[in-house]
């Protein structure tokens, strides 16, 4: 092994370093400085050397090799895993800071045995990973910034494929280094122990201080924004206010829509409005008239979030969402607007602007033909519409708050009507000026109270007079069965004759 070793050392040397003599390239080995690995160069200095999926009691690892005595940087190198259908899986992404300084890296499987009986992943393997291989059928990849530097597969068939590994004969997968073509040779090996001493880790990961991120843009608020264009997505646009009195740079900082983050540049001057046009080019797309509700957010450079705009349901053509001052909770107050004002002060308009010769139609907000007064009325002047009803320039809203002005003092508000009515004073009466109120169920116990009066009278009379009254109907009936005798008998007088 050693002697393979040095032949490729050799050409690490020559490829990396400029050598006139033996003694410089001793020099520089001694050095153990990390050089900066190109993929070619790589490619000579590392592979892997061994597999096993678990089979053994070893359980499952990838063990890696370096042909040279100096440290390398595996900052960009990558193990990727594919399965036998194509799908790539990443097995382990080695940080930027990190370099390989041992001759044998191992990886092991976080959930293997060897791992999980161990008090410390480090007494066992150099890294852990989580994504366990097939044991029939794959590939591994080592690459380096997008370049393939080294592979092993088995199971798959073809040139420079292993065969599949057999639970009934377990086996690690070996590359032969004693061989004169190593590079493409492994062979299954029985009993095979990968090297590993925790005392002399095979990666050194450099830790590195975080770098302290100063926010930027904590002044930077959404202010106007237009989702449903009219014929194109190039109409979409987001305005954004600086309410600082200095200008802001909005580099490092982003906008995140749908859990995808968006770049921010430029800056925006103090009390000033950066309008972001045509946000498809970012690949950005604004759903129109969302289903529910879509929401946009402003994140610092520290990554905070500063601001969060949600637009709803309903947003109309052509109309832009801005914010028009605030309610009177303090809280912002966001309205659809006809008087789409990117880059400048938000205004309100509550209908469309209608043509010289057509008059808003207010149940349908739309313009209709203004037939009876287009020869007899002039257009309307700028920032009023023609009434449909009354044929009146009446002025458009310019206030989205459908909160009531306060009555004048000396009047308060009519619950009943809502408009302002006078205060009655007392003008010193000890008793107050207001109405007795009578509720519907006094008025109904009364009615009730007299009936019931009525019927005890009636009861009592019933009472007083009942023979009287038993008499009379007796007497009634006999003189109903005299009468009814009487008629009997002539009838039958006049069946005789």
């Amino acid at each position: 092994m050693v002697g393979v070793v040095g032949i490729n050392f050799q050409v690490f040397a020559e490829s990396e370093i400029s050598t006139e003599t033996t003694e410089t390239v001793t020099e520089e080995s001694n050095s153990k400085e990390t050089p900066e690995v190109s993929p070619d160069t790589l490619e000579n200095v590392l592979k892997i050397k061994s597999y096993n999926p678990g089979y053994t009691n070893e359980g499952e690892f990838v063990e890696l090799l370096k042909l040279s005595e100096n440290d390398i940087s595996l900052a960009g190198l990558t193990v990727i895993y594919i399965t036998s259908s194509g799908n790539e899986y990443v097995v382990y992404e080695f940080p930027k800071e990190s370099e390989m300084v041992g001759e044998s890296l191992l990886m092991r499987l976080a959930s293997s045995d060897e791992v999980q009986n161990a008090e410390n992943y480090h007494d066992v393997a150099d890294v852990t990973y989580t994504r366990n291989m097939s044991q029939s059928k794959g590939k591994i990849n080592l690459v380096y910034n997008d370049k393939v530097v080294d592979t092993l597969c088995w199971g798959l068939g073809g040139d420079n494929c292993f065969s599949a590994f057999n639970s009934k004969k377990p086996t690690t997968l070996v590359r032969d280094l004693s061989a004169e073509e190593y590079e493409d040779l492994f062979v299954h090996t029985a009993n095979y122990t990968p090297n590993y001493n925790p005392e002399s880790p095979g990666l050194r990961i450099t830790e590195v201080p975080e770098e302290k991120i100063e926010p930027k843009c904590r002044t930077i608020e959404f202010s106007e924004i237009l989702t449903y264009f009219e014929n194109s997505n190039a109409e979409q646009f987001i305005e954004l206010f600086n309410r600082s009195d200095e200008k802001v740079e909005l580099s490092k900082c982003f906008l995140r829509y749908k859990n995808k983050n968006y770049s921010l540049s430029g800056e925006v001057g103090a009390n000033g409005f950066k309008v972001f046009y045509n946000v498809s080019e970012w690949g950005l797309s604004l759903t129109k008239n969302p289903a529910s509700s879509n929401f946009l957010e402003i994140v610092d450079a520290d990554g905070e979030i500063i601001d969060k705009l949600i637009y709803y349901s309903g947003q109309k053509k052509g109309v832009s969402f801005a914010m028009i001052g605030y309610k009177s909770d303090g809280a912002e107050n966001w309205v659809q607007t006809y008087n789409v004002t990117p880059g400048a002060e938000n205004s309100y308009q509550q209908f469309k602007t209608c043509p010289v010769d057509k008059v808003l139609n207010l149940e349908t907000g739309n313009c209709v033909n203004a037939t009876s007064l287009k020869s007899t009325l002039a257009a309307c002047p700028e920032g009023k519409y023609r009434n449909p009803l009354t044929g009146r320039c009446k002025s458009y809203a310019t206030t989205a708050s459908t909160e009531l002005k306060p009555c004048a003092e000396g009047y308060e508000r009519n619950p009943e009507t809502g408009r302002c009515r006078k205060i009655v004073k007392n003008d010193g009466a000890d008793y107050k000026l207001e109405p007795e109120v009578f509720e519907e169920k006094s008025d109904f116990v009364a009615i009730w109270a007299i009936v019931a009066v009525i019927g005890v009278g009636l009861l009592y009379i019933l009472f007083q007079y009942r023979k009287e009254i038993v008499g009379l109907f007796t007497k009634n009936n006999n003189g109903k069965k005299i009468d009814r005798v009487l008629r009997d008998k002539s009838k039958t007088d006049k069946q005789k004759k």
